[in-house]
């Protein structure tokens, strides 16, 4: 038989059958039918229709019952309509694909609903602030706690000292006897900070904690204590530890419990969603002992049942003696001092608004945080693109090293501390050096390296495209995939051609 006949036929069949059982067919038990194609055997004397039913109330039986009671009639009609001198014999079959197909089609739809299909880029745009919810196991922490240290990391940035001032502030407001931590030489303008010159610098915090121990440590801007530097060997002595960080887990230390959210543009967003939720005051004491119990038998953090049972205080009995919790915590006010350092760590680590990690959310947070008042152009000139003179200085010498490799594609800078000896500068006058790289046309990876000791070199990395943090997390360092940082032991040369090699060798997009 032609095969364009008869495909032209079986078009007709079904045209012609689904017409006269929606018009001539009176059946009920056909009311459900849909008609979904026509198979005409090798001799055309056999055609098999096939059919399903949709509705509630549906029975494939029942319609099928009604299908042939109407066969005759069918046949009668089709044979008269299409002029056929034999008429095919219908067989009508029951095809569950159709009903198939709209169960897929509803599950896809509803997976594209949940935004399955959105690449990662897209989810991010999607995505809103109050997405960002603190896990409950760190809320309830830092309700149970008493004597609280604030910590950022080593040469802390804007991100990490106003995230720390900030929570440090609504700690207070709590009730808690809260200390933040920094670091002797800060950056230009971090110093300005609401609240920085309350701050307990690290060389005084050996004799500090000897004096009045903390019962909880919270990291900002980093989730191990190893990159806290000086302060790593005192905070080791504190057994409760927890971490507010929006950099990816690297490293071969396990980090710190609390929270850990690499969808943030900034430590500080993290910092804004907790003291939101702070703020409202705490539950009764029964509910807060419940959720302390929830807390250390919770399955969202990495650590087995007895090291969840150290993250709470020894010493905080939570019941009084007559088997009361604790006294809930009033509301508070978030002030425009935590705002302003809120402000400030966000629109640096977004590179005014220019960085990549900028999205939608960050704008909204922007936008709340100017509303309670925030001088945000005080904030920016304070903190974006400052320089002390002998942090020009420097910059000239730091300017003097860059080095083009692949083909002007990867761009290497240092800066020594023979550059720091001769300036009377520091390395915390080297903040934003690596941005004024970024900016050179043409360049894809930057790398950074500035010497912390005898072949002791700290690599700040940056990608317009390709992921940095793949390179960084080879020398146990971390951050994003734009940009990522690591400490390198080796002669700079050395370090150098490993890095190139490594970035040189990344596909493009």
């Amino acid at each position: 038989m032609d095969p364009y006949r008869t495909n032209k036929m079986t078009h007709a069949i079904l045209e012609v059958l689904s017409n006269l059982l929606q018009a001539h067919v009176k059946d009920p038990r056909v009311g459900f039918v849909t008609l979904g194609g026509v198979k005409l055997n090798r001799d055309h004397s056999v055609a098999e229709v096939y059919f399903s039913v949709m509705g509630e109330g549906a029975d494939p039986a029942q319609s099928l019952e009604g299908l042939k009671k109407a066969r005759g009639f069918l046949q009668a009609r089709l044979s008269k309509t299409l002029g056929m001198r034999t008429t095919p014999d219908l067989r009508f079959v029951y095809d569950e694909s159709l009903v198939r197909g709209e169960v897929l089609d509803g599950l896809l739809n509803e997976l594209k609903g949940k935004g399955e299909f959105l690449t990662e880029a897209e989810k991010r745009r999607q995505l809103c602030l109050d997405d960002l919810v603190p896990p409950a196991h760190l809320l309830t922490a830092l309700r149970l706690a008493r004597v609280v240290w604030v910590v950022p990391h080593h040469n802390p940035d804007p991100d990490a000292m106003g995230a720390a001032l900030a929570l440090g502030q609504a700690l207070t407001a709590m009730g808690r006897q809260a200390r933040v931590l920094a670091y002797p030489d800060p950056a230009v303008g971090l110093a300005d900070l609401p609240g920085h010159r309350e701050v307990l610098y690290s060389d005084k915090a050996p004799a500090a904690f000897t004096a009045e121990e903390p019962d909880t440590i919270v990291l900002v801007d980093c989730h191990r204590i190893d990159r806290t530097g000086p302060l790593e060997e005192t905070l080791a002595r504190c057994e409760t530890r927890l971490a507010i960080d929006h950099h990816l887990v690297s490293g071969r230390r396990a980090p710190e419990p609390g929270w850990i959210e690499a969808r943030a543009c900034s430590t500080c967003t993290l910092i804004y969603q907790v003291i939101s939720e702070l703020a409202k005051g705490d539950l009764d004491a029964e509910d807060l002992s419940s959720e302390s119990r929830e807390y250390l038998n919770t399955e969202d953090l990495p650590l087995e049942d007895e090291v969840l049972e150290d993250l709470v205080p020894e010493d905080l009995d939570t019941e009084d003696e007559e088997g009361a919790g604790p006294e809930g915590d009033a509301p508070f006010e978030m002030t425009l001092d935590m705002a302003t350092n809120l402000y400030a760590g966000l629109v640096n680590d977004t590179g005014g608004f220019r960085f990549d990690n900028t999205v939608p959310f960050t704008f909204e947070l922007a936008r709340r945080l100017s509303a309670m008042g925030v001088d945000t152009a005080k904030v920016a000139s304070m903190t974006l693109h400052r320089y002390r003179r002998t942090g020009i200085e420097l910059m000239q010498r730091v300017l003097a090293t860059f080095q083009w490799y692949d083909q002007g594609r990867i761009l290497v800078l240092h800066a020594s501390r023979a550059m720091i000896e001769e300036t009377g500068g520091s390395m915390t006058d080297t903040e934003g050096f690596v941005n004024i790289a970024t900016a050179v046309d043409g360049v894809r990876f930057v790398v950074f390296l500035k010497e912390n000791g005898d072949d002791i070199w700290r690599a700040s990395l940056r990608a317009r495209e390709g992921d940095v943090q793949q390179v960084a997390a080879k020398y146990g360092g971390g951050g994003h995939r734009a940009a990522a940082g690591c400490t390198i032991e080796g002669a700079l040369a050395d370090i150098i051609d490993d890095l190139v090699a490594q970035l040189a060798a990344m596909p493009r997009a």
